[in-house]
């Protein structure tokens, strides 16, 4: 059905509705429209729009709450959702789903349980769109020249029962790798052992997942940089058209290098020279900006852009963590987000927004005065994708000359959320989208939900036989001074926690959209990896 075109007049009408003044008494004209017609038009709004529109009349809040493509389009946004691509599914049917969905992670309950196995010695892995991957040898952990083999296991779902390939010789020797799923797209780090003597090149094969060649999308079958000294750790992310890489070099510090993977056109290569000092981690933030963790001057988090040139590196903002205490230092700081995918699979209603996700950044810190009992605390700091996009948005529209400098004050304790680090963590991929997996000190795993809504669409009563504990934190939480911070911390992200003791036992837990992962063997600890337990909301 082709829309309607909308007049100025209908337009000008709707702008003008102040929806904060209840004493309304004359109906707007608008609202005489044909239903039909009125959804067509408010189709075209975004989330908050409508919802405002809702509150205008009674009317017109009648013909928003009885149209479930309306509901369907307010529900994806508050979920953190997008729609998926056109199916047999009705527009009831996704819906249904999504509240199936959100129901399901509100009160804790999977609907089953599954173990895959996993054989062998695990030296890479991924878990990314529902594909778990891993590289192995059987040279276990103290094989330093990388892996041949490659298992990838797509994983059950409440609808399928997943299947795993298994390439016994990928053809190069890898170190590293990562996967997107729904591009069948797996970039592979060759291992230095395996390049030819003295060549200087760190490379990266593009290939396809499911039959182990050249991706048709890549105009160059490998990715090179020139390097001066053997790579002794890195890691590598896909985002989109992207592929990137921080990595660390004998006799040298830390290198940033990301390609256009389609077009094998470098658009970042920044080593120690031109790096900020005192580095210790690299995330995406999208496809076209990064952010990385400094540890000097109290640690901030600092955004940067990057566009299809290299000179094109624009440092955006830089944002402060909590003041310390004189003769206090970071000693490292690491930051985690979940992975992310180009599109939707084709099977499915509706998919995470790759804008709306969480970083959980992990900080250690040391006092150094003689006088104070030696100590090394962990902190966890959560946040949310949509602060450091909202300073891009603000250095573009502002038309900044110098990078927006954001003190701990004007942005943590609103923004961010921060906890004691209680037990670390062994394996990756615990974080996805608005949910983050965290250990805690009685050998439990509980989920942080930090999509917290208190609408009656997102309240669920408690089964009575419910195995799940679950509880809204909505309240400050205060870091106390002691020796590292000049004062209390005090932070409000509120947030969801979801325990139940089937998780208790795992070395770790992983989480994606569907599913949680537990692992019971030690992460990158030779012998089998054995099974993966996998538990399908």
């Amino acid at each position: 059905m082709i829309a309607p075109k909308l007049c100025t007049e209908q337009t000008t009408i709707v702008d003008r509705v102040s929806i904060s003044n209840a004493d309304v008494k004359e109906t707007p004209a608008f609202i005489h429209l044909p239903s039909e017609l009125l959804v067509e038009i408010l189709r075209h709004l975004d989330c908050r729009s409508i919802l405002r529109c809702s509150s205008v009349c009674h009317e017109l809040n009648k013909v928003i709450d009885s149209s479930t493509e309306l509901q369907y389009h307010i529900e994806l946004a508050l979920d953190c959702m997008l729609d998926g691509p056109p199916s047999a599914l009705t527009v009831s049917e996704r819906l249904e789903y999504l509240r199936t969905l959100r129901r399901a992670w509100a009160l804790f309950e999977w609907k089953k349980e599954v173990r895959v196995p996993m054989p062998g010695f695990c030296q890479a892995y991924e878990l990314v769109g529902g594909v778990f991957a891993k590289t192995s040898s059987s040279g276990g952990i103290h094989n330093h020249s990388g892996s041949r083999s490659l298992i990838s296991s797509w994983l059950p779902s409440s609808s399928d029962p997943g299947h795993t390939l298994v390439r016994n010789d990928i053809g190069i020797s890898a170190r590293d790798f990562a996967i997107d799923p729904s591009q069948d797209l797996i970039a592979l780090v060759k291992t230095d052992e395996d390049l030819a003597t003295d060549s200087g090149y760190i490379e990266v094969y593009i290939r396809t997942i499911s039959s182990n060649i050249q991706h048709p999308e890549a105009s160059s079958p490998i990715l090179r940089t020139l390097t001066s000294f053997p790579m002794t750790s890195a890691f590598i992310q896909i985002v989109d058209d992207v592929v990137g890489m921080m990595f660390w070099m004998e006799l040298e510090g830390p290198r940033i290098t990301i390609w256009n993977w389609k077009t094998a056109q470098m658009l970042v290569d920044r080593d120690g020279d031109h790096l900020p000092s005192h580095i210790s981690d690299f995330s995406f933030i999208s496809n076209r900006a990064y952010m990385i963790t400094r540890g000097i001057d109290g640690g901030s988090i600092q955004i940067f852009t990057f566009g299809e040139h290299e000179h094109e590196i624009t440092q955006v903002a830089s944002l402060s963590l909590p003041p310390l205490k004189s003769r206090t230092h970071i000693v490292h700081s690491g930051i985690h987000t979940g992975p992310f995918v180009a599109k939707c699979h084709p099977d499915m209603p509706s998919w995470s927004n790759q804008e709306e996700r969480m970083y959980v950044l992990s900080v250690q810190y040391i006092q150094v005065d003689p006088e104070v009992p030696s100590a090394r605390p962990r902190f966890f700091l959560f946040f949310k994708n949509s602060t450091p996009l909202r300073y891009i948005r603000k250095y573009r529209e502002q038309k900044e000359a110098n990078p927006i400098e954001v003190s701990w004050e004007e942005w943590g304790p609103r923004e961010t959320r921060m906890l004691h680090h209680q037990v670390p963590y062994q394996w990756l991929r615990y974080v996805h989208g608005h949910r983050v997996v965290f250990p805690v000190l009685s050998g439990n795993m509980q989920v942080l939900d930090f999509n917290v809504r208190k609408t009656k669409r997102h309240v669920f009563a408690p089964q009575r036989d419910s195995r799940a504990t679950t509880e809204i934190v909505d309240y400050p939480s205060t870091i106390s001074a002691d020796i590292i911070f000049p004062g209390p911390v005090e932070t409000s992200l509120p947030y969801r926690v979801c325990q139940r003791d089937e998780l208790k036992g795992f070395s770790g837990v992983m989480i994606d959209e569907r599913r949680l992962i537990g692992l019971k063997s030690p992460s990158f600890a030779d012998g089998d990896m054995k099974d993966l337990y996998v538990f399908v909301f």
